[in-house]
């Protein structure tokens, strides 16, 4: 039940972030490998500006493009982690009660394994995902753009052409993603919500204290996971050879490595503003739908009891 409720969340929460997904996207992929300084036009330069390009060239919808496998992408993923991390607290895996000390550790520790083991469950739904948000019938700076008819077609082309390795492409970088955003952000959602319960207010309110903890754990989340986020989206629509191989980036030390010789520092900070703002709602509606569902729950054991 608590990988269950830890999905249904998430899909709540991204029927109303994917648009920001989207830019965040756009805006990591444009200028590929690219100075800053040399990057004459850019079409997804700010919120605002961003929002009307996708507008403009696909129309309202484009801003919900790769929803389903969004939708698919955030039920393995979440399932995964938030019920892998909701069991290690069951357990007493992430307190220690002779060394209270230790206890931000253990959050930080089993945080981290929930995300790894999420990256495996998700990671073909993220490359789906990610190379049909990339495409856009507009003029676009993008490297390169699969084109793909729809969910189901994307799963069908991948597979056909590199086989289960294309449905994993990029997974070290997806680990890495998940592995840092989630051990910051359930460590921190831990820590600010054992803080905040300390208050009569936020103990008489599961969603007051959902939304003030996942504000904080939203806020270092986003610090610490864009950079491995931009190496995952270039690693996930990069073209491929014949075989399947990347023919732009041969692993994620190679493609950190060029991001850093070509963009410097601020490539790995691209679209970081729509990250943040996806970001932070984003865990503010998961892990507070993911609070609500499982209050929702306990209430039903106990009038079944």
């Amino acid at each position: 039940m608590e990988f269950l409720l830890g999905g249904a969340s998430s899909m709540c929460a991204v029927l109303f972030t994917n648009p920001l997904d989207v830019l965040k996207t756009r805006q990591q992929l444009e200028g590929e490998l690219i100075a800053k300084q040399n990057l004459k036009e850019r079409s997804y330069k700010g919120i605002r500006q961003s929002v009307l390009t996708v507008v403009r060239t696909d129309g309202l919808r484009g801003l919900q493009k790769g929803l389903p496998a969004a939708l698919l992408f955030q039920f393995s993923m979440n399932s995964v982690r938030l019920g892998t991390y909701q069991t290690a607290e069951n357990l007493g895996w992430t307190r220690s009660t002779d060394h209270p000390s230790l206890t931000p550790l253990l959050s930080v520790l089993w945080g981290g394994c929930a995300g790894l083991a999420s990256a495996t469950a998700s990671c073909p739904f993220y490359v789906v995902k990610t190379q049909l948000q990339a495409v856009t019938s507009g003029s676009y700076t993008a490297r390169y753009q699969h084109h793909h008819s729809g969910t189901i077609s994307a799963f069908v082309n991948i597979f056909r052409q590199s086989g289960v390795r294309g449905l994993f492409r990029g997974y070290t970088a997806s680990a890495a993603r998940l592995g840092v955003g989630s051990a910051a952000e359930m460590s921190s959602f831990s820590v600010c919500k054992q803080f905040f319960l300390q208050y009569e207010l936020f103990r008489e309110s599961i969603v007051l204290t959902a939304l003030a903890s996942s504000t904080v754990a939203g806020f270092f989340t986003s610090v610490l996971m864009s950079p491995c986020d931009v190496v995952t989206t270039r690693m996930t629509n990069q073209a491929v050879s014949a075989n399947g191989k990347g023919l732009l980036y041969a692993n994620i030390f190679n493609c950190f490595l060029k991001i850093y010789r070509s963009e410097g520092i601020h490539g790995y900070y691209k679209g970081f503003f729509p990250m943040y703002l996806r970001v932070a709602p984003h865990t503010m509606l998961n892990l507070t739908f993911w609070e609500f569902f499982k209050g929702l729950y306990e209430r039903y054991k106990k009038m079944v009891e």
